[in-house]
């Protein structure tokens, strides 16, 4: 699918973790495209694996993973081509990580340590940005964004945040990119996070908060799925959910947004999933739906759950744990949750390629 935007629409564009490290070039190239004639606001994520890393060395301390994550991002400023020192955040974070005990509790603690890959990411990126012509400006969202205190799954604070807004609506007055760290939040001047796939969140706060035409969550995978495409083989790419099949799937374990993402945007800013790499934009979450069923799962330590959203009822020998007027979920063991995802998956897609009206444009995709 292709999205022509108007003059000077404000789009926000979020990359993941995959895209950052592996896809950079590719995504140094959308932004331009979607720069010229739009005011853009770039939000990243941390580069892919670095969370995993930062948490374990939260945990151990260990001088080989801290090498490790410094030559990591040694790495992508030498594939860049760029001239850039991290020298002071990596200074930075040997001293907190000899000094948890300033921290009011180990959860705040965790997050500032955490914070170190999305300010990195941005860093690396406002720089390949200025090499190729394009004003930027990293953004430190602990500057921007006001959250609870709930340390490791914060919730934003709109009303709060909106008074920070203008620091951004600033740069792109002065034809600046905003380069923003997703995933971060600020508690009384302490740095929080809001949970892991937190970057969607950020970007879809932002949309609201500076009334964005769309907002663009750029990952490896091109959209929303009928399933896990890693899990289920038949799965199938979806090109049109509604806000609400969104908020329901997100909710109940789907791993393509973060759960908060359409909370801020719903029935007002238009959000677009697709693949950095090959620029395919799949899959555009508004007030249109598809009428196609999305199964999830949530996994625990002896069970697991599947949600079908869509459907209030599928003929599999289950049982319900939950049901609403537009989804049920089924519990199932934990060893046997793909067996169970694949057959779910079959009985439903059959159900609807058999009643929609859209079969034949539905087989094509």
């Amino acid at each position: 699918m292709i999205y022509k935007l108007s003059a000077k629409s404000r789009v926000i564009i979020k990359f993941g973790g995959s895209s950052v490290r592996d896809s950079f070039s590719e995504a140094l190239e959308l932004v331009q495209k979607f720069h010229e004639g739009n005011e853009v606001v770039i939000v990243l994520s941390a580069l892919k694996g670095v969370t995993d890393l930062l948490l374990k060395l939260a945990e151990t301390r260990s001088p080989e993973i801290l090498e490790e994550l410094e030559e990591i991002h040694l790495g992508a400023i030498e594939k860049l081509g760029i001239e850039l020192s991290i020298e002071n955040e990596i200074k930075e974070l040997r001293f907190i990580l000899e000094n948890e005990k300033r921290f009011p509790n180990r959860k705040a603690y965790v997050d500032y340590v955490l914070s170190f890959g999305e300010r990195l990411s941005v860093k690396i990126f406002s720089k390949a940005l200025e090499d190729e012509g394009i004003k930027s400006s990293p953004v430190d969202a602990f500057y921007l964004i006001e959250t609870d205190g709930n340390f490791g799954n914060a919730r934003v604070d709109l009303e709060k945040t909106k008074g920070n807004i203008w620091t951004i609506e600033r740069l792109l007055e002065k034809g600046k990119i905003p380069v923003v760290t997703g995933f971060l939040g600020n508690f009384n001047g302490i740095r929080t996070t809001l949970g892991r796939g937190g970057s969607d969140y950020t970007a879809s706060v932002l949309g609201y908060l500076l009334n964005a035409r769309a907002v663009l969550i750029m990952s490896d995978v091109k959209g929303i799925y009928t399933a896990d495409p890693r899990i289920v083989k038949n799965a199938r790419i979806i090109p049109f959910i509604s806000y609400e099949e969104a908020l329901t799937a997100s909710r109940l374990g789907m791993k393509a947004l973060h759960e908060r993402t359409i909370e801020p945007i719903k029935d007002r800013v238009s959000l677009i999933l697709g693949k950095t790499s090959e620029w395919r934009l799949g899959t555009l979450v508004s007030d249109i739906s598809f009428k196609m069923p999305i199964i999830t799962y949530r996994t625990f330590r002896d069970t697991a759950e599947i949600g079908v959203v869509g459907a209030s009822y599928v003929d599999v020998e289950y049982p319900i744990v939950e049901h609403g007027r537009n989804f049920v979920c089924f519990l199932v063991e934990r060893d046997n949750l793909e067996a169970a995802l694949n057959e779910i998956h079959e009985v439903v897609l059959n159900e609807s390629l058999s009643t929609s009206d859209d079969s034949e444009l539905w087989t094509r995709i």
